[in-house]
């Protein structure tokens, strides 16, 4: 480990009970910066304020690094959420420190492969499509002329995409609604975005305070008034937002299959493979094969949760009630397709592909993926054992 890097750690380390540090460099050309990713222990009290500030001095002679403090239990909850922040951060090539007392690395599990890379963009394309149902229905209202409407979604698209690009830059949003407050959060790993709305001049403020207002006026009976040449010109902002977003989750998805292509970004999930892919699994009695199994087994059976006695129930993830009450609309709209495929269901489904296009995405969360490489592992011992001289498999 470089000097400098070594300091760093020994200091973070005697003020904080940490787990995992990695170390990555985020950004490019003139532009790049390092970032610290620090997580903590499960038993690590809340940062207090002169905690917070000690740590801030570690970094206050480091002008070109920045640091997000995480606890363990989030990041391994972000990582199952498939959070691109924490899958491209918490890679093993970017780990610089962990702590010595623990036995085993407990990110043994998560693997960035393919499948992974792809679980991870098609839930984000899920939520871009989401957000931009809030552009078409600022246009919508746009068009009849209900300006303050119109401005209260083209907030809803902008905050929303802010809380996303807070999610893959740095690994937690800021849940507000203040359009101000989101650019102030990032604008230490995104400066661009940062200046979204330019606050140094009179015209950049008064935009975001309208932006803001928006969101306000929608709720209450307030005096609210926005001319549709200020719509227009948040409007080419939130579009070019969007982009931004949609680029930088692009590259950063990028940069986790290249590191793919030349190594795994977690230990392989069989600690023996990991030593030596090569190497066939030795010679064992059952007992022994019984035990592999079982730990096969805990590994990969991840898709129905034990509920009662005899029964499991299936989970979906989702961002909260509503998104909830989304699903199950989207279910019933498409059975009332299917059963009266033909009657004239506009005024009710007024988007059908839309609807099934979503019943398909919660089909293909349904697939027991891990699962099935279970019975791959599963098939190969067996293979094994069977060539090894103990009889496994019967055959007819």
């Amino acid at each position: 480990m470089i000097a400098p890097i070594q300091q760093t750690v020994s200091k973070l380390t005697s003020l904080l009970e940490i787990q995992y540090i990695y170390l990555l460099e985020i950004g490019e050309g003139s532009g790049s910066r390092s970032l610290f990713i620090l997580l903590l222990g499960t038993s690590c009290p809340p940062l207090s304020k002169e905690l917070s500030s000690n740590i801030d001095n570690i970094f206050q002679d480091m002008p070109n690094c920045l640091y997000r403090i995480f606890t363990f239990d989030y990041a391994l909850g972000q990582l199952k959420g498939q959070n691109l922040f924490f899958v491209h951060g918490c890679a093993r090539s970017n780990l610089v420190y962990s702590d010595p007392k623990l036995e085993a690395d407990l990110f043994d599990h998560c693997d960035a492969d393919e499948l992974l890379l792809s679980k991870v963009h098609l839930n984000f394309k899920g939520k871009l499509d989401k957000i931009g149902s809030f552009m078409e229905g600022a246009v919508f209202f746009l068009e009849k002329g209900i300006l303050s409407q119109s401005a209260f979604m083209l907030h809803q698209f902008i905050e929303l995409l802010f809380r996303n690009m807070e999610l893959i830059m740095m690994g937690k949003e800021r849940k507000c609604h203040s359009i101000k407050e989101h650019q102030n959060f990032i604008k230490a790993f995104v400066p661009e975005l940062g200046n979204l709305f330019d606050t140094e001049t009179e015209e950049g403020r008064n935009l975001l305070k309208l932006l803001d207002d928006a969101y306000t006026a929608t709720r209450h009976d307030t005096n609210y008034s926005i001319n549709p040449e200020q719509i227009q010109y948040i409007r080419e902002k939130a579009d070019w937002l969007y982009k931004q977003v949609a680029q930088r989750f692009e590259d950063k998805l990028d940069s986790c299959r290249k590191k793919q292509d030349k190594q795994h970004v977690f230990k392989a999930s069989d600690p023996m493979e990991a030593r030596d892919p090569k190497k066939s699994i030795p010679n064992s009695n059952e007992k022994e094969l019984l035990g592999r199994i079982k730990d096969f087994a805990h590994e990969h059976y991840e898709l129905l949760k034990p509920y009662k006695r005899g029964l499991y129930k299936v989970e979906l993830l989702c961002e909260g009630y509503l998104e909830v009450s989304f699903m199950i609309s989207n279910l019933l709209k498409v059975c009332i397709l299917a059963i009266n495929s033909d009657d004239n269901y506009e005024r009710l489904i007024p988007e059908p592909s839309h609807n099934i296009q979503e019943v398909l995405k919660y089909i293909l969360e349904l697939i027991p993926y891990e699962e099935m490489e279970l019975l791959d592992k599963l098939k190969k011992v067996l293979q094994s054992e069977n060539s090894n001289g103990t009889d496994f498999i019967k055959t007819s």
